[in-house]
């Protein structure tokens, strides 16, 4: 349960809802003016802090905008009267985290404190993580120098700053969260939650009851409401990776969330408004998903509205000697060890590696190396050590005819650009250093199409 602060100058109210807040479980102090708040806030920690709009001497607006200022994490709540909405609404815009009309109902104080306390533990981890990742040096980015990371970065500067939702395709491994992390952190929402749902982790019950929240005696073990993602998303980001194992019937309510911006919780019939961006991720071919009926076509074109498709590293395999030294950097780091160096034959067996865990699978054998690292270096007898009987073997080789061999690598090739490039010829044929003109009687030989 929170510290929470009151301030209102009728003591009555201060009286009456301290006694509720604290039956509730809550510790609650009083302030009876925004002057009496300020000097108690130099002394004691609150999480939440109530204030009357209409106080003497110091308004609420100029109390609100000293807490914005000094103590930027507090939840702030507003109390105004029927008559004074506008308070309320330049009090949002300056950052408070919702308004209460007075006389405010027992339970609509307590739902509000309740979801303040969610948003702040959401919030404070969030802070948390940043601070940590700040201090190690390793904010989210994706590493690398070559073209498809070049080209990712430039198309994440361009999604981050509006509010479409996104879906990112690729193979486990290929870097689809860090990509979460970057357009969030790049947008106007970067302030608000980052709320990640793995919806393939979750038994279909326990998923709709995280995602909807639910009232309290909505099922057997509901003692309490519980505040959903949905909701808690709300001014951010919501991520749901693995979207393509969502139960059909969890689709079609996704589907109806995202058209209405409005759900219940289970157990409830009043709807709630929640202003979230969506992100998706899954490693399945939902267009395959809609043929076998486990996939809802409307659900796949509301998510589809950017598509983002992440490249395995074996077709950027010049990114490979920056990520090992990224992670063993940071490995260093987290273990207190000296850094170590690979030795050029180690780096060119890491080279020839396919990877099939792509960028998680280097970050896993950078773990373990320097985990079971003795010396400054590492050589090639340590990599196939810790890489295993695979490590060097060649790729497989296509069958058939040279001809055929080139067929089939073009096509493929040409395809992965296209698709990089959202299918913008003219782009993609300066990329690739060849004419429009070319690269149409490309795409026409090899029958491509956009997925």
């Amino acid at each position: 349960m929170s510290q929470i602060l009151l301030v209102d100058d009728d003591a009555s109210f201060l009286c009456v809802y301290s006694e509720i807040l604290e039956t509730n479980g809550h510790t609650v102090q009083t302030a009876t003016s925004g002057q009496a708040c300020l000097d108690l806030l130099q002394k004691e920690f609150f999480e939440i802090v109530v204030i009357d709009m209409l106080m003497p001497e110091m308004n609420g607006i100029e109390l609100l905008r000293h807490l914005r200022h000094d103590y930027p994490h507090m939840m702030v709540l507003v109390l105004t009267g029927e008559g004074s909405i506008s308070n309320a609404v330049e009090a949002m815009e300056l950052g408070a985290f919702t308004y209460m009309v007075k006389p405010v109902e027992i339970e609509t104080l307590l739902h509000n404190i309740r979801r303040a306390e969610e948003f702040y533990r959401l919030s404070s981890e969030n802070t948390s993580l940043r601070s940590k990742l700040s201090h190690r040096d390793t904010s989210p980015t994706l590493v690398g120098h070559s073209s498809y990371i070049r080209n990712m970065i430039e198309d994440i500067q361009q999604i981050a700053p509006a509010s479409s939702s996104v879906l990112i395709t690729g193979e486990s491994g290929t870097g689809k969260e860090v990509i979460v992390d970057m357009i969030h952190s790049a947008s106007p929402r970067c302030k608000g939650p980052l709320v990640k749902v793995n919806c393939g982790a979750l038994s279909e019950s326990l998923l709709e009851s995280e995602l909807f929240g639910y009232e309290k005696g909505a099922f057997t073990g509901a003692t309490a409401r519980k505040i959903g993602y949905f909701e808690l998303s709300s001014g951010g980001t919501l991520f749901l990776d693995e979207i393509g194992d969502l139960p059909l019937h969890l689709q079609h309510k996704l589907l109806r969330v995202l058209q209405e911006k409005c759900f219940a919780r289970v157990g409830s019939t009043k709807s709630i408004y929640s202003d979230f961006r969506l992100i998706c991720a899954t490693n399945k071919d939902l267009k395959e998903e809609i043929s076998a009926g486990s996939f809802r076509e409307d659900l796949y074109y509301r998510l589809n509205v950017i598509r983002l498709i992440t490249s395995p590293l074996r077709e950027h395999p010049e990114d490979i000697p920056d990520l090992v030294q990224h992670f063993l950097t940071f490995y260093a780091q987290e273990m207190n060890k000296k850094p170590v160096e690979l030795l050029p034959a180690a780096m060119e067996l890491l080279q020839q590696y396919s990877w099939p865990g792509n960028v998680r699978e280097v970050k896993n054998l950078c773990e373990r190396l320097m985990v079971f690292a003795r010396g400054g270096c590492v050589d090639a007898d340590a990599i196939r050590t810790r890489l295993g009987e695979d490590c060097g073997k060649p790729a497989e080789e296509p069958s058939g005819t040279l001809r055929d061999a080139d067929d089939q690598f073009q096509a493929s090739f040409l395809a992965k650009r296209l698709e990089e490039q959202h299918w913008n010829i003219s782009r993609t044929a300066q990329l690739l250093g060849i004419s429009r003109k070319t690269l149409q009687l490309k795409i026409k030989q090899y029958q491509l199409k956009p997925l």
